[in-house]
């Protein structure tokens, strides 16, 4: 008896194929390979969106380090005219990554310290590097 075709739409790398698969009969008992027919041919489907190539980054990476060591470390995003909630990522020295690109203000805060703060820009794929040293008050 023989089976149906199935029909199965699949994406890869942006392009999306349907697929044909028709099943043979079982095999003769001396075949360890079962028969299968595939055919593929591709479709222009306007809901394929570009796929990401392997190790290409969306986000980008924040480094920063103080003397003296230990200071806060905030993230406020400055996008536009107005400033978002300051973040807090950890004490120096930190490595921030996963960050969106756009602009920030960097701010580290240390108790019997000035505080220090950078505007920077995070670029996808790169990392921005903070060197300070903090001032005593």
């Amino acid at each position: 008896m023989r089976k149906a075709p199935r029909s199965f739409s699949i994406l890869f790398l942006g392009m999306s194929f349907a697929i044909q698969i028709a099943c043979a009969p079982a095999p003769p008992a001396n075949t360890n390979q079962p028969s299968v027919n595939v055919n593929a041919a591709p479709s222009n489907s306007s809901q394929a969106k570009p796929a990401e190539q392997p190790g290409q980054a969306t986000t980008g990476t924040i480094e920063v380090i103080s003397v003296p060591a230990g200071a806060r470390v905030l993230l406020i995003p400055t996008d536009g005219d107005t400033a978002g909630e300051p973040q807090s990522k950890g004490s120096t020295p930190a490595t921030i990554s996963g960050v969106r690109p756009g602009k920030y203000t960097v701010d580290l805060e240390k108790t019997g310290y000035r505080f220090f703060q950078k505007d920077i820009t995070v670029k996808k794929g790169s990392t921005v590097k903070i060197s300070a040293t903090l001032k005593k008050q």
